[in-house]
């Protein structure tokens, strides 16, 4: 029986081989002059040198398709079939060989008559490669439902993912909780990474040093818990931003939701003292989305004013009025922060700037940008932009944004890769999308992480939330992160010695 089991194998791994391998018409052969239609769109992308196989489906009408691909370099891939998908060992060899070189692709469809018409379009690998992982929430896009959602890592040389933490361990009906935001101090290369626990069981989960630890970020002289985090590049310090939020929904019109603040202010929280203090808390101003220069000698963030007539008790009244500029603040361990200096002011010509990020090589800052609000997940005018530290030069990424909506973002360890939330898809769930950042400060087309299948996203009634490059994966036993979120947090001190 086993003799048999094995030959079987054999057999059926032979079919499969045989099915991968294409000859490539020369026959019959007319030029269509265009890139085919493909989905997912891998058409004139940058590739990461070290990403898994970027498969596709043909959409273009045929009876019989081939596929080939030839490196710049040398190296060659042919498939068979309406859906490609590549052999991961022969696509790196592929990628590697051509490391900063193109790729060419031709696609052959055959028609009804027996005649085959031949489409093409060039990729570049890039010289640089992507961090190996990316975490994120994977979530159904509801308003009152968060018990099913869980945070995911996604090996992006591989088609590997695990679940980090799966949030339904420890939710009823009764004493439900959602976890958000788990954000990596430097991409995770000291291995350090937190993670928001709401509600019943609510608390901070930090894993540092190896440990895991439940803290709880809420006093009687701040707002709320630390919501919007950024550790500080060297020393154990998080700057948050502490929110009161709160949601509009809509019955009418294009819009379904608007998520803002009604209070906003920036606390810091010294990790080896247990102690936070204000690092700005004017009643006027609603302070959010805070990020530090990867020297850590300054702190971005976004301001808004409260629009006029409005405050705390009737913002939503004029909630498409709320603009935020992006400001920064100096930072020294001795002497705290100076007041803050505008680096991004659009508030005055009716533009809203959120969720500052700066490149690890400290050359450029990152953001979202729309007409109005702080949660630009929901405005379909969201925008990726980025200004030039060096230059103070400010612009739109052109090349990859789309017609909808752009938001959450995040940088590779060596700044050359933006991974961002988008809705460009069916304009309702978000997809994690990557673009190729170059040193000249321009972007790629954007394109969707690789998956298997490439109608994944189609079936997927999930969206990706707060995706964040990691250089490894986590591997804390989800039994630690239980015991954490299960056991008593930990309470701060207030220190109110801060200059604010």
């Amino acid at each position: 029986m086993d003799y048999i089991l094995k030959c079987l194998s054999a057999f059926l791994c032979a079919i499969c081989f045989a099915g991968c391998t294409a000859s490539v018409p020369v026959d019959n052969v007319t030029d269509a002059g265009t890139a085919p239609e493909i989905t997912p769109d891998y058409t004139g992308i940058v590739i990461p040198p070290n990403i898994a196989p970027m498969n596709f489906e043909i959409v273009n009408p045929g009876k019989e398709y081939v596929t080939r691909i030839t490196g710049a370099d040398g190296g060659e891939l042919t498939a068979a079939g309406r859906v490609v998908k590549w052999n991961i060992d022969d696509w790196h060899k592929l990628l590697e060989a051509n490391r900063g070189k193109t790729l060419d692709y031709e696609v052959f469809v055959k028609d009804d008559s027996g005649k085959w018409k031949r489409y093409t379009f060039s990729c570049t690998v890039a010289p640089d490669d992507i961090d190996p992982y990316i975490s994120y929430r994977l979530i159904e896009p509801s308003y009152e439902q968060y018990a099913l959602l869980t945070i995911n890592q996604r090996d992006l040389t591989s088609f590997d993912e695990d679940v980090v933490f799966n949030n339904t361990l420890l939710n009823d009906d009764s004493r439900g909780f959602c976890i958000n935001c788990h954000v990596p101090r430097n991409q995770y290369r000291d291995g350090s990474s937190q993670f928001h626990v709401r509600q019943f069981h609510g608390g901070t989960v930090l894993m540092t040093d190896g440990k895991v630890r439940k803290v709880n970020l809420k006093t009687d002289s701040t707002l709320a818990a630390g919501v919007y985090p950024a550790w500080h590049p060297t020393l154990n310090l998080i700057a948050y931003s502490v929110n009161t939020t709160k949601q509009r929904f809509f019955s009418v019109g294009d819009r379904k939701v608007e998520v803002y603040d009604t209070k906003s202010d920036m606390i810091l929280y010294d990790i080896d003292r247990d102690e936070v203090r204000n690092i700005a808390a004017d009643t006027t101003l609603l302070e959010t989305f805070p990020a530090w220069h990867p020297d850590g000698k300054r702190l971005y963030y976004s301001v808004a004013a409260y629009p006029e007539g409005s405050g705390p008790g009737n913002i939503i009244e004029k909630y498409d009025s709320v603009r935020y500029d992006i400001v920064y603040r100096d930072f020294d361990p001795e002497t705290c922060f100076s007041s803050p200096d505008t680096i991004v002011n659009v508030a005055s010509s009716g533009k809203s700037a959120l969720l500052p990020r700066v490149s690890p090589d400290g050359r450029y800052l990152l953001y979202s940008m729309a007409p109005f609000g702080t949660f630009h997940i929901w405005h379909p005018e969201s925008d990726l932009y980025v200004v030039d530290l060096a230059t103070g030069e400010n612009r739109e990424l052109t090349e990859a944004n789309s017609d909808d909506t752009e938001s959450y973002h995040s940088w590779s360890s060596n700044s050359r890769w933006i991974v961002f939330s988008s809705r460009r898809d069916d304009g309702s769930y978000t997809r994690p999308y990557i673009t190729y950042f170059s040193p000249e400060g321009k972007a790629s087309k954007a394109f969707v992480v690789p998956q298997e299948s490439p109608d994944y996203y189609r079936h997927l009634m999930k969206s990706y939330n707060v995706p964040e490059f990691f250089v490894a994966p986590v591997e804390v036993p989800r039994a630690e992160l239980l015991d954490a979120i299960l056991g008593d947090a930990c309470p701060v001190k207030f220190v109110s010695d801060s200059a604010e």
